[in-house]
Protein backbone atom coordinates (compact mmCIF):
# COMPACT_ATOMS: atom_id res chain seq x y z
CA UNK A 1 0.00 0.00 0.00
CA UNK A 2 1.10 3.37 -0.65
CA UNK A 3 1.49 5.16 2.89
CA UNK A 4 3.53 1.64 3.77
CA UNK A 5 6.10 2.92 0.89
CA UNK A 6 6.13 6.16 2.19
CA UNK A 7 7.13 5.00 5.57
CA UNK A 8 9.82 2.89 4.29
CA UNK A 9 11.08 5.33 1.67
CA UNK A 10 11.35 7.82 4.20
CA UNK A 11 13.36 5.13 6.81
CA UNK A 12 15.53 4.09 3.59
CA UNK A 13 16.06 7.73 2.16
CA UNK A 14 18.15 6.58 -0.63
CA UNK A 15 19.63 9.33 -2.57
CA UNK A 16 20.40 9.90 -6.15
CA UNK A 17 23.87 8.25 -5.92
CA UNK A 18 23.20 5.38 -4.53
CA UNK A 19 22.50 1.51 -5.24
CA UNK A 20 19.35 0.05 -4.15
CA UNK A 21 18.05 -3.49 -3.68
CA UNK A 22 14.22 -4.62 -3.95
CA UNK A 23 14.16 -8.26 -2.57
CA UNK A 24 11.21 -9.67 -3.83
CA UNK A 25 10.27 -7.33 -5.79
CA UNK A 26 6.61 -8.23 -7.08
CA UNK A 27 5.10 -6.04 -9.79
CA UNK A 28 7.54 -3.45 -8.49
CA UNK A 29 5.63 -1.04 -6.88
CA UNK A 30 9.05 -0.94 -4.33
CA UNK A 31 11.62 -0.86 -7.21
CA UNK A 32 9.67 2.24 -9.45
CA UNK A 33 9.42 4.03 -6.45
CA UNK A 34 13.18 3.84 -5.54
CA UNK A 35 14.12 3.88 -8.99
CA UNK A 36 12.48 7.89 -8.75
CA UNK A 37 14.57 8.74 -5.53
CA UNK A 38 18.07 6.53 -6.25
CA UNK A 39 20.54 5.75 -9.30
CA UNK A 40 20.53 2.22 -9.48
CA UNK A 41 17.74 -0.09 -8.74
CA UNK A 42 17.78 -4.04 -8.96
CA UNK A 43 14.64 -5.66 -8.00
CA UNK A 44 15.05 -9.32 -7.53
CA UNK A 45 11.89 -11.52 -7.89
CA UNK A 46 11.37 -15.26 -8.27
CA UNK A 47 7.90 -15.32 -9.63
CA UNK A 48 8.22 -14.77 -13.81
CA UNK A 49 4.64 -13.64 -13.64
CA UNK A 50 5.26 -10.89 -11.58
CA UNK A 51 8.20 -9.97 -13.01
CA UNK A 52 7.13 -9.70 -16.23
CA UNK A 53 4.29 -7.22 -14.66
CA UNK A 54 7.07 -5.61 -13.07
CA UNK A 55 9.04 -5.37 -16.64
CA UNK A 56 5.49 -4.00 -18.36
CA UNK A 57 5.40 -1.37 -15.15
CA UNK A 58 8.72 -0.07 -15.68
CA UNK A 59 8.30 0.76 -19.39
CA UNK A 60 4.98 2.15 -18.89
CA UNK A 61 6.59 4.46 -16.26
CA UNK A 62 10.17 4.90 -17.86
CA UNK A 63 11.97 4.06 -14.58
CA UNK A 64 15.22 3.31 -17.17
CA UNK A 65 17.52 3.10 -13.81
CA UNK A 66 15.69 0.01 -12.68
CA UNK A 67 17.05 -3.89 -13.89
CA UNK A 68 14.77 -6.47 -13.13
CA UNK A 69 16.07 -9.86 -12.21
CA UNK A 70 14.34 -13.62 -12.38
CA UNK A 71 15.48 -14.95 -9.14
CA UNK A 72 15.68 -16.14 -5.89
CA UNK A 73 17.81 -14.41 -3.32
CA UNK A 74 20.11 -14.98 -1.82
CA UNK A 75 21.63 -16.63 -5.11
CA UNK A 76 20.42 -14.38 -6.88
CA UNK A 77 22.19 -10.99 -5.03
CA UNK A 78 25.65 -12.83 -5.50
CA UNK A 79 26.47 -11.23 -9.11
CA UNK A 80 24.93 -7.27 -8.23
CA UNK A 81 26.82 -4.35 -7.10
CA UNK A 82 27.00 -3.54 -3.30
CA UNK A 83 23.78 -1.64 -2.24
CA UNK A 84 23.34 1.80 -0.17
CA UNK A 85 20.06 1.02 0.99
CA UNK A 86 18.46 -2.92 0.50
CA UNK A 87 14.31 -2.93 0.88
CA UNK A 88 13.47 -7.40 1.59
CA UNK A 89 9.41 -7.39 1.33
CA UNK A 90 9.85 -10.70 0.83
CA UNK A 91 12.82 -13.25 1.49
CA UNK A 92 10.87 -16.88 0.57
CA UNK A 93 12.29 -18.61 4.61
CA UNK A 94 15.09 -17.03 3.16
CA UNK A 95 15.97 -14.34 5.72
CA UNK A 96 19.09 -15.18 7.34
CA UNK A 97 20.71 -16.02 3.93
CA UNK A 98 19.14 -12.81 2.70
CA UNK A 99 20.48 -10.49 5.54
CA UNK A 100 23.78 -12.37 5.44
CA UNK A 101 24.69 -12.08 1.59
CA UNK A 102 23.58 -8.54 1.97
CA UNK A 103 25.73 -8.29 5.04
CA UNK A 104 28.02 -9.57 2.87
CA UNK A 105 28.33 -7.23 0.03
CA UNK A 106 28.07 -4.05 2.06
CA UNK A 107 27.95 -3.66 6.03
CA UNK A 108 27.31 -0.42 6.13
CA UNK A 109 23.93 -0.51 3.91
CA UNK A 110 20.67 0.58 5.21
CA UNK A 111 18.45 -2.10 5.25
CA UNK A 112 14.25 -2.13 5.46
CA UNK A 113 12.38 -5.46 6.23
CA UNK A 114 8.90 -5.54 5.63
CA UNK A 115 6.88 -8.38 7.42
CA UNK A 116 3.22 -9.15 7.68
CA UNK A 117 3.53 -11.81 10.66
CA UNK A 118 5.44 -11.55 14.16
CA UNK A 119 8.24 -14.23 13.30
CA UNK A 120 8.93 -13.30 10.32
CA UNK A 121 9.47 -9.27 12.13
CA UNK A 122 11.35 -11.45 15.02
CA UNK A 123 13.53 -13.15 13.25
CA UNK A 124 14.25 -10.36 10.77
CA UNK A 125 15.11 -7.98 13.89
CA UNK A 126 17.44 -10.69 15.71
CA UNK A 127 19.23 -11.46 12.59
CA UNK A 128 20.10 -8.02 11.76
CA UNK A 129 21.06 -7.46 15.01
CA UNK A 130 23.31 -10.80 15.06
CA UNK A 131 25.09 -9.07 12.14
CA UNK A 132 25.87 -5.70 13.82
CA UNK A 133 22.81 -3.21 12.56
CA UNK A 134 21.00 -1.33 15.03
CA UNK A 135 17.70 -2.13 14.68
CA UNK A 136 14.31 -0.46 14.97
CA UNK A 137 10.98 -2.43 14.71
CA UNK A 138 7.80 -0.27 13.53
CA UNK A 139 4.09 -1.47 13.40
CA UNK A 140 1.98 0.04 10.63
CA UNK A 141 -1.72 0.43 11.14
CA UNK A 142 -3.80 1.91 8.21
CA UNK A 143 -7.25 2.39 7.60
CA UNK A 144 -9.47 4.02 5.29
CA UNK A 145 -12.81 5.37 5.27
CA UNK A 146 -15.88 4.24 3.31
CA UNK A 147 -19.24 4.89 3.78
CA UNK A 148 -21.59 3.04 5.94
CA UNK A 149 -25.48 4.46 5.86
CA UNK A 150 -24.34 7.73 4.62
CA UNK A 151 -21.65 8.17 7.50
CA UNK A 152 -18.07 7.43 7.72
CA UNK A 153 -16.49 4.32 8.97
CA UNK A 154 -12.70 3.14 9.20
CA UNK A 155 -11.78 -0.08 7.90
CA UNK A 156 -8.24 -1.60 9.05
CA UNK A 157 -5.74 -3.07 6.51
CA UNK A 158 -3.52 -5.65 8.39
CA UNK A 159 -0.68 -4.40 10.38
CA UNK A 160 2.79 -4.11 8.64
CA UNK A 161 6.27 -4.69 10.56
CA UNK A 162 8.97 -2.75 9.30
CA UNK A 163 12.23 -3.78 10.56
CA UNK A 164 15.22 -1.11 9.90
CA UNK A 165 18.69 -1.90 10.65
CA UNK A 166 21.08 0.80 10.15
CA UNK A 167 25.06 1.08 10.89
CA UNK A 168 26.99 4.45 11.99
CA UNK A 169 29.54 4.51 8.90
CA UNK A 170 33.42 5.28 10.32
CA UNK A 171 35.10 7.81 9.23
CA UNK A 172 38.88 7.65 8.57
CA UNK A 173 40.90 9.77 10.99
CA UNK A 174 44.42 9.38 9.24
Amino acid sequence: KQIVRAAFLSLLAPGPEEICWDIGAGTGSVSIELAMLAGQVYGVEQNAEALALAEENRRMLGAWNLRLLEGKAPEALADLPAPDAVFVGGSSGNMRPVLEAIHEKNPQARVCVSAIVLENAAEAAAVLGELGWETEVRQISVSTSRTAGGKHMMTAQNPVFLILGTKEKTTDQT
